[in-house]
């Protein structure tokens, strides 16, 4: 019988709670953008960057490595939210390169190919320097 990852486990019941806890007082502020990139932006990319140069070495990691990037992707959905844009146009396209980027790494993490996870990690990369470069800050 297969069990699904302590981790995938903790994430569901994280936006679970945290989607409950928003439900109960709507009249609390969403998480703001410090909230999202510390709690899953951050963590999330630093997994991948950190496989990129030294890559799963079994099924258990090559999972948290996916869920990682399932993070890291959703964390760019919630950058696109009106109460946590920045403007209108150029924060809601970058936070879509990042989802599109988190994304691309799925391919690499399915194939289990290093290779292939070096490049995405560094196209990961350059996505959130150029966001960087233009937000941090401010």
């Amino acid at each position: 019988m297969h069990h699904p990852p302590t981790a995938l486990i903790a994430i569901v019941v994280a936006v679970l709670t945290a989607g409950t806890a928003a439900s109960q007082d709507a009249n609390k502020a969403a998480q703001t953008v410090k909230d999202v990139m510390q709690t899953m932006t951050i963590p999330a990319s630093d997994a991948i960057f950190s496989a990129a140069s030294e890559p799963p070495k079994d099924e258990t990691q090559w999972v948290a490595l996916r869920t990682s990037a399932a993070t890291l992707a959703e964390s760019g959905r919630l950058l696109t939210m009106t109460a946590r844009a920045k403007d209108d146009h150029d924060w809601t396209e970058m936070a879509r390169a990042l989802v599109t980027e988190a994304e691309a790494t799925f391919k690499a993490i399915d194939a289990k190919d290093p290779d292939t996870l070096s490049q995405a990690s560094d196209s990961l990369y350059l996505t959130c320097e150029t966001c960087h470069a233009r937000y941090l800050g401010q």
